[in-house]
């Protein structure tokens, strides 16, 4: 979905006035954050019906192939918005899209769900199971009158059609408040949540998703921004016959230095916040709709990654232009000097605060994990290894604000040197991890004496009989955590 922006970036004359282009390609900006925010949501609703089904039959394969065929339509539909965004058919395209795939997914629940032996055996003992599948029908139903509406007020007036698809992103909302005051009206006495706050507040903070199904997500998610990069730089690169027949082939290429040194520091960046992404999740067995709220927002900046590194092409080197190759990378590009384009400066700027806002989204995720930590981490980070942690999470904020407010000094901030810093920040997790293995080697601990409660019952499961570990297996994918003390069943 962020293909769009990329492109737009080529049609854009550097010598116009930053604001004015920025004017230009805001609108476009704000469609993709709302169909990222809005195909996120219906993303969650479909991890929250398949988690409840243990058995999947033909039927419910050939739905579900339906609907993915379905998905890979949208980013053709959010072209259409973009270029589009207040023609009706571009609104009732994207309007139809969601609409067939709501609908397919109520015919998955309708199929699956009302037969007992497609649903997990945890759920239809727990008692709760006709309540849970009315709460998803209806908040699938919610959808549909959303999307129904917003299509139909495109005829009338696109902005109001907007307004209703932003109310998509808070459908989960809408529908867990629908499902508190009916059980408030029903009174059920079985209801350990109590008052209707305290519902609302489980369903949208507490209620858990299945941890395998978010991390496949986010890894798709990184994979794909970092194969846009690379593309970025793979076409308009190549040395024209012209241009060859002028110079030899080494000295196009040489000129070209500074855009593979950004390139390489936009990929690293990438790569360490999918590693700090991926080290917050070997600590957490059960993932809340909070940990995933900030990991839908963190995903959100990272796909604008290839929109800033086209910008930061465009600026810094007049790349995308291509009105003149691009300077060799020296040291005298790295030095301080007053007499700079503060276009440059701005875009380095806007590269620093998706940076900045990323790696936020992933300290918020990793303390909001800490909310009754006991159901949600495999240990209690005590010590070092909560005081490692940290300082991973915090490296990426601290050197892009840092290099944020540097720009607006009169020191020369260049694209080359925010790569060399972003650079170096794999130089600082590497000097990180030195320092946790010589303090633990001064203290004389091993990494077993940092484990937590939950660590030991996971050790504990390598003596059991594999029949018993597959069991323990099989409710952890089932969404279901066996606390051995108290004998409670967190669903």
């Amino acid at each position: 979905m962020v293909i769009p922006l990329t492109q737009e970036v080529a049609q854009i004359d550097p010598s116009r006035e930053l604001m004015d282009t920025l004017n230009d390609i805001y609108i476009k900006v704000i469609v993709y954050v709302l169909a990222f925010m809005i195909i996120y949501t219906f993303w969650e609703g479909h991890v929250w019906i398949f988690q409840c089904i243990d058995y999947v039959g033909d039927m419910v394969v050939l739905l579900n192939l339906i609907l993915l065929m379905v998905v890979t339509f949208i980013p053709y539909t959010v072209t259409l918005l973009t270029e589009h965004m207040d023609d009706k058919f571009a609104i009732l395209l994207f309007c139809g899209t969601l609409l067939t795939i709501t609908i397919t997914e109520i015919l998955i629940v309708l199929l699956a769900l009302c037969k007992p032996k497609m649903v997990k055996e945890e759920l239809i003992d727990s008692g709760q199971f006709p309540f849970i599948r009315g709460s998803i029908i209806l908040a699938l139903v919610f959808k549909v009158a959303l999307i129904g509406i917003a299509g139909g007020f495109s005829f009338v007036e696109i902005y109001v059609s907007w307004a209703i698809l932003i109310m998509l992103i808070f459908s989960n909302m809408l529908s867990a408040f629908a499902c508190a005051m009916y059980k408030q009206i029903q009174g059920d006495k079985e209801d350990h949540h109590g008052t209707c706050g305290k519902y609302v507040c489980h369903r949208l903070i507490g209620e858990k998703l299945n941890k395998g199904r978010i991390e496949a997500f986010s890894d798709g998610v990184y994979s794909i921004v970092a194969t846009l990069v690379i593309l970025d730089i793979c076409t308009g690169m190549f040395p024209s016959a012209e241009e060859r027949s002028l110079t030899s082939l080494s000295n196009v290429i040489s000129t070209q230095s500074s855009i593979l040194l950004v390139y390489a520091a936009t990929f690293m960046t990438v790569g360490m916040l999918w590693f700090i992404h991926h080290s917050i999740f070997q600590f957490v067995f059960r993932v809340h709709r909070l940990m995933s709220f900030f990991n839908k927002l963190s995903l959100l900046f990272i796909g604008l990654m290839p929109f800033g590194f086209r910008l930061v092409n465009l600026y810094a080197f007049d790349f995308a232009s291509n009105s003149s190759m691009p300077a060799p990378l020296s040291l005298q590009s790295l030095l301080p000097n007053k007499k700079s384009d503060r276009k440059e400066y701005y875009i380095i700027q806007l590269m620093c605060g998706i940076i900045f806002c990323a790696s936020m989204c992933q300290l918020f995720m990793w303390f909001s994990g800490h909310w009754k930590r006991k159901k949600h981490l495999y240990m209690h980070h005590r010590g070092l290894n909560y005081g490692i942690t940290v300082c991973k999470l915090l490296v990426y904020p601290i050197v892009s604000a840092a290099v944020f407010c540097v720009a607006f000094t009169s020191f020369k901030v260049t694209a080359e040197l925010l790569a060399v810093v972003q650079l170096c920040v794999l130089i600082v997790h590497f000097l990180i991890k030195f320092l946790y293995e010589i303090i633990f080697k001064t203290c004389g601990k091993d990494d077993d004496d940092e484990l937590g409660e939950s660590d030991g019952q996971l050790m504990v499961l390598d003596s059991l009989p594999r029949s018993s570990k597959n069991r323990h297996d099989e409710s952890m994918r089932a969404g279901v955590f066996l606390n051995h003390d108290t004998d409670d069943t967190y669903l």
